[in-house]
């Protein structure tokens, strides 16, 4: 209990000091003040409760504030913040939690790196599916489109050979028969070219 208690007092700055901002007394635990130390010039949050603080009209039981970000003669500090008026000066109590709210901060990035990674694994698989789906669009109006319309040119093709042709229709037909083909071809080879697994 005593180890406790020690470990409490260390982490504790009691602070009492005029409305006016002057230091009366300091127990020095966290951060060293003067007499000549003004409350108000110490740190902007201070300051920023100065007219409050100098006010004649109260404010409840007291004025807490947590997890403030003090820099206080090149000595920096995360502290909870319990501020009390008294009948003649104010009471102020720091409590240094520091390691506290730095455990609480890394903790919060990784859950942030953890959320960004899950959100990057999310993106990319919907970013296959939609790559997945277009491609399989564009395999499908390959083999219905191209592919059928060649095939029937070609089917066409070999039934005008049938028929009596001079020689010169017959070396036209032929020219128009290998340039078919090779479309053909083609459009076969980029059809088997969009078929492939995605997940391998």
């Amino acid at each position: 209990m005593t180890s406790q208690n020690t470990f409490f007092t260390k982490k504790i700055q009691e602070i009492q000091c005029k409305p006016s901002g002057k230091i009366l007394q300091s127990s020095d635990t966290i951060f060293k003040l003067g007499s000549e130390d003004d409350l108000y010039d110490l740190h902007p949050f201070f300051e920023s409760l100065q007219t409050e603080l100098q006010s004649n009209e109260p404010f409840g039981s007291h004025l807490a504030f947590p997890c403030v970000q003090l820099d206080i003669h090149g000595k920096e500090a995360i502290c909870d913040v319990t501020i009390k008026k008294e009948r003649d000066f104010l009471a102020i109590l720091l409590f240094d939690y520091s390691q506290h709210y730095e455990h609480l901060h890394e903790a919060a990035l990784e859950k942030k790196s953890a959320l960004l990674l899950e959100q990057e694994f999310d993106l990319k698989r919907e970013h296959l599916e939609e790559k997945k789906a277009y491609l399989e669009f564009m395999k499908q109006r390959i083999d219905n489109k191209m592919i059928l319309e060649i095939e029937q040119i070609i089917k066409n093709i070999h039934a005008i050979k049938l028929a009596q042709l001079t020689p010169e229709q017959q070396s036209i037909l032929e020219e128009i028969e290998k340039s078919v083909g090779t479309f053909h071809l083609k459009a076969i080879q980029i059809r088997n070219e969009l078929d492939f697994n995605f997940d391998s």
